[in-house]
C-alpha cells in the first residue's frame, strides 16, 4: 500500500512538473501598439484589436501607447520602442526617397526606415479635419489667408500635407498668405475654445472623432472644404499627391455624427491617404500571422469600440501599400484568397 501511494505521489509530481513546464513554455508575447491621440482611430483600433486578441488569442498581450505623429509612430517601431506603428503611404515613401521630413537624414533614410519596413494592412478610416469656430469669418479654406492656422503636431506629414493642399487652393504660407503653428491637437483645441492663438485646428480621424465632439458640444463647430479642383492640382504639383484621395461627407451625416454641433449645410471635401500598420521585418512569422488572423475574424469586435473604425474592410486593406506585406500576414492573406 505504501509503495502504490508513493508512486501515485510521484506521478502526481511529475504531472504538475511538466504542467509547469508546458505554462513557461506558453511565454505570453508582449507588443506595444502606438497611435497618434488616445481620440484618434489609430489608438482607438488598437483598443479594439487588444481586447480581441485577449479573447481569442491569449498568448498575445497588446498594450496601446498615444505618442503622436505618423513619422514618429514610424521612428519608435523602427528603433523597437514599440512593434506597431502606423505610417501613410505616401508618407514611406518620403522616407525611402530622403525627401520632407527625412530630407536630413536622405543619406541613410531608405536603410533605416523603408527596409526594414513591413506591412500587416492599411486602413482608410481617417481623414484631415479641419476645424473652425462657427462664428468666425472662415467658410473656405482661401478665408486662411492672414490667419493662423494650426499644423497638427511637431513630427508628423499633416502640416506638410496641409501646406501643400493649401497650395493647390492659392495660399502659401512661404509667401507669408498665413501662419502655421505646430502644437498638440488637445491645445489647439482649447485655443480655439478660448478664441486665443489659433483659428483652426487640423484634426485626423474618422466621423464622429471625439475631439470635435466634445468641443461641439459646448461651442458650434464648422469644418471647412477642400476644393476638388484645388485637391485636382495639388495632386499634380505635390510628390505625394498620388497616394492621396478626396473623401466626401455630407451635411446630413455630419449632424447625426455631431449631434448637431458641427453646422455644415454644403458637403464637406476632406483628404486621407492609406494609414499602413507596420512592424519590423524580423518580428516572428507566427505572431504576426496571429495578430492579423485576429483582427480580420473578429473585425465586428475590434469595430465595436468606435464609430470612427466602421468604415475598414478587407477589400481596402491591400490598396495602395507602399512597403511589403510581413511574410506572416502575406500567409493569411493567401490561405483566405485575399492574394493569389
Amino acid at each position: 500500500m505504501f509503495k502504490k501511494t508513493t508512486m501515485i505521489l510521484v506521478l502526481v509530481m511529475v504531472f504538475a512538473f511538466s504542467s509547469m513546464m508546458l505554462l513557461a513554455e506558453a511565454k505570453v508575447s508582449e507588443v506595444r501598439l502606438a497611435g497618434i491621440t488616445m481620440t484618434s482611430d489609430t489608438y482607438m483600433l488598437g483598443v479594439g484589436w487588444s481586447n480581441v486578441l485577449r479573447k481569442y488569442a491569449p498568448d498575445v498581450s497588446m498594450t496601446c501607447l498615444e505618442k503622436g505623429g505618423t513619422t514618429i509612430l514610424l521612428r519608435g517601431m523602427v528603433n523597437k520602442e514599440w512593434e506597431i506603428g502606423f505610417i501613410g503611404s505616401p508618407h514611406l515613401m518620403a522616407a525611402k526617397n530622403g525627401i520632407l521630413l527625412f530630407e536630413q537624414e536622405k543619406e541613410y533614410s531608405k536603410e533605416k526606415y523603408y527596409d526594414p519596413t513591413r506591412v500587416l494592412f492599411a486602413i482608410l478610416s481617417g481623414h484631415c479635419n479641419y476645424v473652425v469656430r462657427a462664428d468666425s469669418d472662415i467658410y473656405s479654406v482661401t478665408d486662411f489667408k492672414g490667419k493662423k492656422v494650426h499644423l497638427g503636431q511637431a513630427g508628423g506629414f499633416g502640416g506638410i500635407m496641409t501646406e501643400a493642399i493649401f497650395r493647390g487652393e492659392g495660399l502659401d504660407i512661404d509667401k507669408g498668405d498665413y501662419k502655421g503653428v505646430y502644437i498638440p491637437t488637445g491645445e489647439a483645441m482649447d485655443q480655439l475654445r478660448d478664441k486665443v492663438g489659433i483659428d483652426d485646428v487640423l484634426v485626423w480621424g474618422g466621423i464622429p472623432q471625439a475631439l470635435i465632439t466634445n468641443l461641439s458640444s459646448k461651442i458650434p463647430l464648422r469644418l471647412i472644404s477642400i476644393t476638388k479642383e484645388g485637391f485636382e492640382k495639388f495632386q499634380k504639383d505635390f510628390i505625394m499627391g498620388p497616394y492621396s484621395l478626396l473623401k466626401t461627407m455630407s451635411p446630413e451625416e455630419i449632424k447625426e455624427a455631431y449631434q448637431g454641433g458641427v453646422i455644415n449645410t454644403e458637403p464637406v471635401d476632406v483628404w486621407t491617404i492609406p494609414m499602413m500598420v507596420v512592424v519590423d521585418k524580423d518580428m516572428d512569422e507566427e505572431l504576426a500571422y496571429t495578430l492579423v488572423k485576429t483582427f480580420w475574424e473578429h473585425l465586428d469586435e475590434v469595430k465595436s469600440v468606435s464609430t470612427q473604425l466602421e468604415v475598414i474592410t478587407l477589400e481596402t486593406a491591400l490598396i495602395g501599400l507602399s512597403a511589403p506585406l510581413h511574410p506572416g500576414a502575406l500567409r493569411y492573406y493567401k490561405e483566405i484568397g485575399a492574394i493569389k
